[in-house]
């Protein structure tokens, strides 16, 4: 079977092309776990409800709510424990527009003192002049420690590591966008690479009655003259057919492989199996390789 570009830049090429697929499954791997993390969050977040906190003695949590009149001030928010004597106590920081529609909303600290005891408290927030049924009622569950925290967690997530789901979520993100840009700097080298080699890379190929229409890339390069043929190689480097040039538009050029060529049979595929084998991926030789270092002085 013939090859072409049978030199150590080809195989340079098919080195950065596997340690970018590998990047690529790390990638894939690192965003699927992320998600895995954001939907077990969302879902301990739905079972344990919007109206639940949990807190740790000496600790705190951000809560916030509507507004149940307006333009309200400082005294006008009443804020009460069940039983009054609960381990706990809420700061008000103050009046804010809503993130998604503009309504008005407050926003506190709800802390659990040092001597709290474990066990479930309630606490409601109402407005005053504002009718009971616009009350709002929270219930606080205080964890005798993180241990206890974890172990009653309604996250998969935080029971088998003990960190929050979403905080993970954002740190394989992180990770995958930092093994993005490695997958993105390979796939530079590679187009580099292929500039070298005068290659484009095919990313359409489409069945006609008389032959197989090809589009490859043409990666900044000056398009073959129309009618030039050029061979079409496998990643590997072996020919399997030739395509005569088209017309070249924003990038990319157009080729066309004809049933009748000729030039087929020399790569000792059939026109059937050059049908299935010509695929996006697959490389057209635009142009001969580019030296990669000026020849010799002559003695």
């Amino acid at each position: 079977m013939q090859t072409v570009l049978d030199d150590d830049t080809w195989d340079a090429c098919q080195e950065i092309r596997q340690r970018q697929r590998k990047l690529g499954m790390v990638c894939a791997v690192l965003l699927a776990i992320a998600l895995l993390c954001l939907v077990d969050g969302l879902q301990g977040l739905m079972r344990s409800g919007a109206t639940v906190l949990e807190l740790l003695p000496e600790k705190s949590a951000a809560l916030s709510g509507p507004l149940t009149i307006k333009n309200p001030v400082t005294r006008d928010i009443e804020v009460s424990f069940a039983p009054a004597n609960a381990p706990l106590s809420f700061t008000l920081e103050g009046f804010f527009a809503g993130y998604w529609f503009g309504n008005g909303m407050w926003r506190g600290i709800v802390a659990a003192q040092s001597e709290a005891e474990p066990g479930e408290y309630h606490m409601r927030v109402a407005f005053r002049g504002a009718a009971a049924s616009t009350f709002q009622n929270y219930t606080v569950i205080v964890r005798a420690d993180a241990v206890d925290m974890r172990t009653h967690s309604t996250s998969f997530t935080h029971r088998l590591t003990g960190f929050n789901p979403f905080a993970l979520a954002v740190g394989f993100v992180g990770l995958a966008l930092l093994v993005g840009v490695g997958v993105y700097r390979h796939g530079s080298m590679i187009i580099r690479t292929l500039v070298r080699l005068g290659c484009g890379e095919i990313v359409r190929v489409q069945q006609e009655k008389d032959g197989l229409r090809l589009w490859c890339l043409l990666y900044g390069s000056r398009p073959p003259y129309e009618g030039t043929v050029c061979a079409v190689i496998t990643t590997e480097g072996s020919v399997l057919a030739h395509a005569r040039a088209g017309t070249a538009a924003k990038g990319s050029l157009q080729l066309f492989i004809s049933d009748h060529d000729r030039a087929q049979k020399e790569s000792g595929y059939t026109q059937d199996e050059i049908s299935f084998a010509v695929r996006p991926g697959c490389l057209v030789c635009l142009r001969p390789p580019c030296s990669q270092s000026p020849p010799a002085p002559a003695s």
